[in-house]
């Protein structure tokens, strides 16, 4: 499921931040080279799903047995059943999914081998492992793009962008934000799904959730203000068409869509965050960047009506609770100004920092974090910030990451 993939990839992508852990980048730049590969439509959108079955067997197109691993690895077969865990009973109904316990460096340390000589093996053994899969009949695939899932997918591309600085992931983010914008936003309003060249339904409150958080994300990143903009029209659009104004909280229909007996809320974090608690983080986020304190207002009376189940039942409610813990702590507003802003932002980025909002550009902009916040001299600077209030500019991120730090500490 796509959705699965998008949340996954900011999980590894963060914990690859947080650790530097090579196993974690591994696990990013699989996840994107599967999506890319096989969930990717020619304009930019990511497919819903691949089925687990296929010819009539859950499982098949992805289980190996000692035998084909064998027959597909040739002379080096032993070597890759023992990293990717395959045994003769199997761990799947007699058959095997494949698994690695360790990271390449490790295994090839433990193997006595060269890490760098086991790791063009290791790729080698996947290619042709990756070969003889595709000689299998493919599972069947669900080719609606939606809305909400592609903004999930979109975050994803978009910290992995920031946890590895590859190029690519980059791209591959605006080629997905330019889809979304291009096939499912109508002026204000998006689609929930498109198929075909066709978009039939209107969205609900996910939807836009989702997307505005994936368009917020790419600007972090890209620093492209259209895309901040268009998350403001979209979150714009929301308190007008899906706010109860008497429960301080969202509906998940839209006012203009086709009357319901009753108007429900979706509030419980599940396999997906609740559209909720996505739009809480959207407003303080955006609050912040945007100096729209109304926002930042709205979004902190959200958690507060939600905090006893937050307290009380946290595994129901986990993206709620990390707004609570974002908002215990100082949030930490950054501007980068001058002419090396993008590479300033991207060693930044290299950190788990994850109660931050970032704003950046080449020279003054008209965005409120960066007013007043000028390059001297031709040098880059960062300027760190607490509700309005800014500490002196350094021109370096260890500078900077000093000045957070004592933040914290005194928070």
């Amino acid at each position: 499921m796509l959705y699965d993939n998008g949340q996954l990839l900011s999980l590894y992508a963060n914990a690859y931040a947080a650790t530097k852990d090579a196993l974690f980048q591994q696990v990013v730049e699989q996840t994107i080279g599967w999506a890319e590969r096989e969930m990717r439509s020619p304009e930019g959108g990511f497919y819903c799903a691949l089925d687990a079955d296929s010819e009539g067997e859950e499982g098949k197109f992805y289980v190996w047995t000692l035998e084909e691993l064998e027959a597909a690895l040739g002379a080096e077969a032993e070597l890759f059943i023992d990293y990717f865990n395959a045994t003769e009973g199997g761990n799947w109904e007699g058959k095997n999914i494949l698994f690695v316990r360790q990271s390449p460096d490790d295994f090839a340390r433990a193997y006595e081998l060269d890490p760098e000589e086991f790791k063009q093996a290791l790729q080698e053994a996947r290619q042709k492992l990756l070969h003889q899969r595709s000689t299998r009949v493919r599972p069947g695939l669900d080719d609606k793009v939606l809305a909400a899932w592609n903004g999930m997918m979109l975050s994803g591309l978009c910290d992995a962008y920031a946890a590895l600085g590859e190029a690519r992931y980059l791209e591959l983010a605006r080629q997905n934000a330019a889809f979304i914008e291009k096939h499912l936003l109508q002026g204000s309003r998006l689609r929930r799904n498109q198929k075909a060249g066709t978009a039939p339904s209107p969205a609900f409150l996910d939807d836009y959730a989702f997307v505005i958080g994936g368009w917020l994300r790419l600007y972090e990143v890209s620093f492209e203000e259209k895309w901040l903009q268009l998350a403001r029209r979209l979150c714009t659009y929301c308190l007008q068409e899906f706010w109860d104004e008497e429960e301080g909280l969202f509906f998940y229909t839209a006012s203009s869509s086709e009357g319901l007996i009753a108007r429900k809320k979706e509030l419980f974090d599940n396999v997906i965050p609740s559209s909720n608690s996505q739009m809480a983080h959207n407003l303080y986020r955006l609050g912040l960047l945007l100096e729209q304190e109304d926002w930042t207002s709205r979004a902190r009376d959200m958690v507060s009506r939600m905090e006893r189940l937050i307290l009380t039942e946290p595994q129901y409610l986990s993206h709620w609770a990390g707004l609570y813990l974002h908002m215990a702590y100082p949030t930490a507003e950054v501007a980068i100004s001058g002419p090396g802003y993008q590479q300033k932002a991207s060693e930044l980025h290299r950190y788990y920092l994850p109660n931050k909002v970032v704003a950046a550009a080449g020279q003054e902009s008209s965005l409120p974090l960066l007013q007043q916040r000028l390059p001297r001299e031709g040098t880059t600077l960062l300027y760190l910030c607490y509700n309005k209030a800014c500490q002196q500019p350094v021109a370096s991120v260890s500078e900077a990451l000093v000045q957070l730090k004592q933040a914290i500490n005194l928070a």
